[in-house]
C-alpha cells in the first residue's frame, strides 16, 4: 500500500483519479448484474405463464440500459485510469530527468547508459499495465463480485456459499503459482538487464569488434545473455502455465456446483423456483469477474518489484547546492586549494593547488592518466572534491547554485556530443535566443562555415544520432562554436583541438585567442605547441603538481615539462619527416 501511495505522488491529482477510476469500474461491474437480474425476472414470469408485454419491454429495456451503462462507465473508468497512469509515468520521467541532472557524473557513469535507459523507458513503462488496469479493474471487479455474492446471500445463504466454492480451489492455484515469485521476478529482471547491457555494448562496439577481430568473443557474450534471458522466461512459464490453466478452467465453473445444489434445495422445498433461477443468473456473472480479479490483482504486488529500480535511481545521492543568488560570483578567478579527489578508492588528484586569473589562459599538461581532465570536470562540478576547496571569484564552488555555475562556465570536451537536430540548432544551444546571423558568425570564427555550406542542406542539415553524420573534427569545431556563442566568462577546453587537422588547428587557435579575450580560460592540452603562449602552465604528474609557470619558466625549472617538450618536438619532427618521405615516394611513383 505504501508503494501505491508513493507511486501516485508523481501525478498531480493521483488520489482523485484513483478514486474515480475504481468507483467507475465498480459501478460498471454492478450495472453488469442488471442484465442477469432482468433475465431472471423474464424467466420467472415465463415459468408462471404471466407477465404483460409492457413488463417484457421494461425488462428488455433494463437489459439494454445495464449493458450500455456497464460499457460506458467501464470505458470512462479506463479513460480516467489511463489518464492517471500516463500522468504518473510522465511525472516519474520528469523527476528521473531532474534527478539525473542533479547527480554527479561519476554516479551516472557508474550506472551506465543501458541501465539508465532501462529505467527511463522500460521500468517506468512496465508500470502502465498495473496503474491503468491492475488497480482500477482489479478493485472494481472486487466491488462488483462482493455485491453479487451479497445479493445471492439475500436470496439464500446456502447458495451463496456454494457459489463461492470454486474460489478456494482457484486461489490455491494462484498461491502455488506465486510461491517464490519475488525471487523469480528479480532473476528475470536481472537477466533482462544483463541482456540489454550486452546488446548495447555489442552494437556500440561494432567498429572495435570488427577492427580487432573479436566478433566470435563478442557474439558469444551476446548469445549467452540472450540464452540466459530465454531460459529464465521459459522456466518461469513452465512452472506457471499449469496453475494458470487450472484456475482459468475452474473459476468460471460456478454453475457446476450451484446447479446440483439448487436442484437439491428446490426438490426438498427449501428453495423457491424464482430464487433458484435468480441465484443461477447472478452466478453467471461471477465467473467473468473472478477471472478479471485473479488476472489483475496479482499485478499489484508486482508494482513494488517494478518500482524498485526506479526508486533506486530516485534515492541516488545528488550534489548539494544552495539557491542563494548572493553567492553567484561577480569575479572569475579560479582557484584550486589543496584539492584531493579519487574515484572510489583510486586516488586521482593529491593536494592540487593553483590559481587561474580572470582574463588569462591557464593550461593543464601532463601524461595520459595524470588527472588533467579530472581537473576540468571538477571545475564543472561533475563531482565534488573529497578534500580541499575549488573557488570561483572567492566563492566555494559548492555554494554556487548549479544553474548559475552552468551559466558562467562553458565546457568543450575531447568527446563531443551533438543532438540529432540541425547544425544551426546544435550551435544555438549555446544561447537559445541567438539569431541566425549570430550563429553563422561564430561558426565562421570556429572555422565551421566552409564545411557546413557544403552539406546537403547547409545549416539546416541534421547532425544525426550523437552527431554521427559528421567527422570527429567537424563535431569538435561545432562544439567550439557553441561555446563561443554561449559567451561564458569561464571557458574550459578539454583537449578541444585534439581532433582537428593540422591545416585548421592554427586557424581555430586564432579564433579562440581572439574570441576568448578577457575570459578565464582553462586549457587541457596534449599538443604542447598550442599552449606555449598561455599565461600559466600547470604540470601534473600522477595527480600531483610538478611545476607552474610560463613556457620558458618551466623549460628552465621543471624537468618533467622539459622532457615532455623535447618528446613532443621529437614526435613532431618525426611526423614531418614521415610526411616528407611519403611525399617523395608519391613523387617518385
Amino acid at each position: 500500500m505504501n508503494t501505491i501511495k508513493e507511486v501516485y505522488t508523481f501525478a498531480a491529482k493521483g488520489k482523485r483519479y484513483m478514486f474515480w477510476s475504481v468507483f467507475l469500474q465498480g459501478a460498471s461491474s454492478i450495472l453488469g448484474i442488471l442484465p442477469y437480474y432482468a433475465s431472471y425476472r423474464i424467466i420467472a414470469k415465463l415459468f408462471n405463464h404471466s407477465g404483460s408485454a409492457l413488463f417484457f419491454l421494461e425488462m428488455a429495456l433494463l437489459i439494454l440500459i445495464g449493458m450500455t451503462m456497464k460499457t460506458i462507465l467501464g470505458e470512462l473508468g479506463l479513460k480516467v485510469s489511463h489518464q492517471l497512469a500516463y500522468e504518473t509515468l510522465a511525472g516519474m520521467r520528469k523527476y528521473a530527468a531532474n534527478q539525473l541532472l542533479r547527480m554527479s557524473l561519476g554516479t551516472t557513469e557508474k550506472r551506465g547508459s543501458a541501465s539508465l535507459k532501462k529505467v527511463f523507458v522500460e521500468n517506468i513503462e512496465e508500470m502502465e499495465v498495473v496503474l491503468a488496469h491492475g488497480l482500477p479493474e482489479g478493485l472494481g471487479n472486487i466491488i462488483g463480485l462482493t455485491i453479487t455474492v451479497l445479493a445471492i446471500f439475500v436470496l439464500d445463504w446456502r447458495m451463496a456459499l456454494v457459489s463461492l466454492a470454486v474460489m478456494p480451489i482457484g486461489y490455491i492455484a494462484i498461491i502455488l503459482m506465486s510461491m517464490n515469485s519475488k525471487k523469480k521476478l528479480e532473476e528475470f529482471y536481472n537477466a533482462s538487464r544483463n541482456m540489454n547491457n550486452t546488446i548495447i555494448e555489442f552494437v556500440r562496439g561494432m567498429k572495435e569488434i570488427k577492427v580487432f577481430g573479436q566478433g566470435d568473443n563478442a557474439f558469444a557474450r551476446y548469445k549467452k545473455s540472450v540464452e540466459e534471458y530465454k531460459d529464465y522466461s521459459l522456466n518461469w512459464y513452465k512452472t506457471s502455465w499449469k496453475y494458470m490453466s487450472f484456475y482459468e478452467v475452474v473459476l468460471p465453473t460456478t454453475l457446476l456446483f450451484l446447479l446440483p445444489a439448487g436442484i437439491l434445495f428446490y426438490s426438498d422445498g427449501s428453495l423457491s423456483l424464482a430464487a433458484f433461477i435468480a441465484c443461477v443468473m447472478l452466478a453467471l456473472s461471477i465467473g467473468p469477474m473472478l477471472i478479471r480479479v485473479v488476472f489483475f490483482i496479482p499485478l499489484i504486488p508486482n508494482l513494488e518489484q517494478k518500482f524498485k529500480p526506479i526508486k533506486q535511481l530516485f534515492s541516488e545521492q545528488v550534489l548539494k547546492e544552495k539557491n542563494d543568488l548572493y553567492l553567484v560570483p561577480r569575479q572569475y578567478d579560479v582557484e584550486f586549494d589543496s584539492v584531493i579527489f579519487g574515484y572510489g578508492k583510486q586516488s586521482v588528484l593529491n593536494n592540487v593547488s593553483f590559481c587561474a586569473k580572470q582574463g588569462s589562459v591557464t593550461a593543464i599538461v601532463g601524461k595520459s592518466g595524470a588527472g588533467k581532465s579530472t581537473v576540468a570536470k571538477l571545475l564543472c562540478r561533475f563531482w565534488d572534491v573529497d578534500k580541499g576547496t575549488i573557488r570561483i571569484g572567492g566563492q566555494d564552488l559548492r555554494d554556487i547554485p548549479f544553474q548559475s555555475l552552468m551559466e558562467i562556465v562553458s565546457f568543450v570536451a575531447q568527446d563531443n556530443f551533438l543532438f540529432d537536430m540541425s547544425i544551426m540548432d546544435n550551435i544555438r544551444l549555446g544561447r537559445p535566443d541567438a539569431t541566425d546571423e549570430e550563429v553563422i558568425a561564430v561558426a565562421k570564427a570556429a572555422r565551421c562555415d566552409d564545411f557546413i555550406q557544403e552539406l546537403p542542406k547547409g545549416y539546416a542539415t541534421l547532425a544525426g544520432e550523437a552527431g554521427g553524420k559528421l567527422s570527429g573534427g567537424q563535431r569538435q569545431r561545432i562544439t567550439i562554436a557553441r561555446a563561443i556563442l554561449k559567451d561564458s566568462p569561464i571557458v574550459i577546453l578539454d583537449e578541444a583541438t585534439s581532433s582537428t587537422d593540422a591545416e585548421n588547428e592554427d586557424l581555430i587557435q586564432e579564433a579562440l585567442n581572439h574570441l576568448l579575450h578577457g575570459k578565464t580560460v582553462l586549457v587541457i592540452a596534449h599538443r604542447l605547441s598550442t599552449i606555449v603562449e598561455a599565461s600559466r602552465i600547470v604540470v601534473i604528474k600522477e595527480g600531483e603538481i610538478y611545476g607552474q609557470g610560463t613556457h620558458n619558466d618551466l623549460l628552465n625549472s621543471c624537468d618533467e615539462y622539459r622532457h615532455m617538450w623535447e618528446k613532443y618536438n621529437t614526435t613532431a619532427n618525426w611526423g614531418y619527416n614521415a610526411d616528407s618521405s611519403a611525399q617523395e615516394v608519391v613523387h617518385n611513383a
